[in-house]
């Protein structure tokens, strides 16, 4: 017998729950509906007093392999993305992301002080870590950690926003690259260079319309609906990007970057 993507989800979570260890559990993006296969992946957020030990994980999933197409356990350990399990639910690619409360709280401390302004290590975007908690579903949350997270980032502090803005906006005076790839009229390494002045304006105009700025995904989207921005700035972007991808386009991709990034600047001078 075949079970709904979301019934086997909710039958791991509750397994999951029963651990001592496990304070709360969260899902990123909309719980409904799931992705189906080729749509995207599952992310489930855990957090715990401790890791559980990987024989008691084994315990409360093994018993579901009959709707499990493949699992594997401690997959990772990475840093920024905890302790990894991994199970495949209905071709869909469900990622179990294991963390203690104490590690997140310390994490988010720094995270508001500013203290990461910046990507780390293949484009985690400390700041993003706060997109996802304040939008967090919550699926289980025995003594409200989650609740009590999502509100205390439910208001952007502005503090925070000005020392983004000032780093991001510092950042963009360094043009020594992009000026190098125009005269060169060099393409792929004009790409480079703007790729890294995208990512500093982008993540500048987020802290200014007091966004947690989540990753490169769906940008756009979330620009249609600032109120701070320069003058048609999505549709800018994208003329940016298309005239520097060949080499007699360059010159006047630049020269309508360096329009948009005055602008920006202008705008938070007031």
């Amino acid at each position: 017998m075949s079970y709904a993507t979301e019934v086997i989800v909710n039958s791991l979570v509750d397994r999951i729950s029963t651990m001592q260890e496990v304070q709360s559990i969260g899902i990123s993006g909309n719980k409904t509906p799931l992705p189906k296969a080729g749509e995207g992946d599952i992310d489930i957020f855990i957090y715990c007093d401790l890791i559980p030990e990987l024989e008691k994980k084994h315990a409360l999933i093994d018993p579901l392999a009959d709707l499990l197409q493949e699992r594997k356990l401690n997959v990772f350990e990475g840093e920024h993305w905890g302790i990894g399990d991994f199970v495949l639910i209905n071709g869909v690619e469900t990622w179990l992301m294991y963390f203690t409360v104490n590690e997140t709280l310390s994490d988010i401390e720094a995270i508001c002080n500013g203290d990461y302004p910046d990507k780390l290590d293949n484009y985690y975007y400390p700041i993003g870590r706060c997109a996802m908690l304040k939008n967090i579903n919550v699926l289980y949350d025995k003594n409200d950690f989650l609740y009590s997270l999502k509100q205390r980032l439910f208001k952007y502090p502005d503090e925070l926003a000005e020392k983004l803005i000032q780093y991001h906006l510092n950042k963009l005076e360094d043009v020594e690259d992009l000026e190098r790839a125009v005269i060169r009229k060099d393409v792929l390494f004009y790409h480079f260079a703007m790729d890294i002045g995208i990512d500093h304006f982008l993540q500048a105009l987020f802290a200014m319309n007091r966004t947690y700025f989540p990753s490169r995904k769906r940008t756009l989207h979330f620009i249609k609906d600032f109120n701070i921005k320069p003058e048609k700035c999505g549709e800018r972007l994208l003329k940016v990007i298309q005239l520097g991808s060949y080499s007699e386009g360059i010159e006047q991709s630049y020269a309508l970057w360096n329009d948009m990034t005055s602008e920006l600047k202008k705008i938070h001078i007031g």
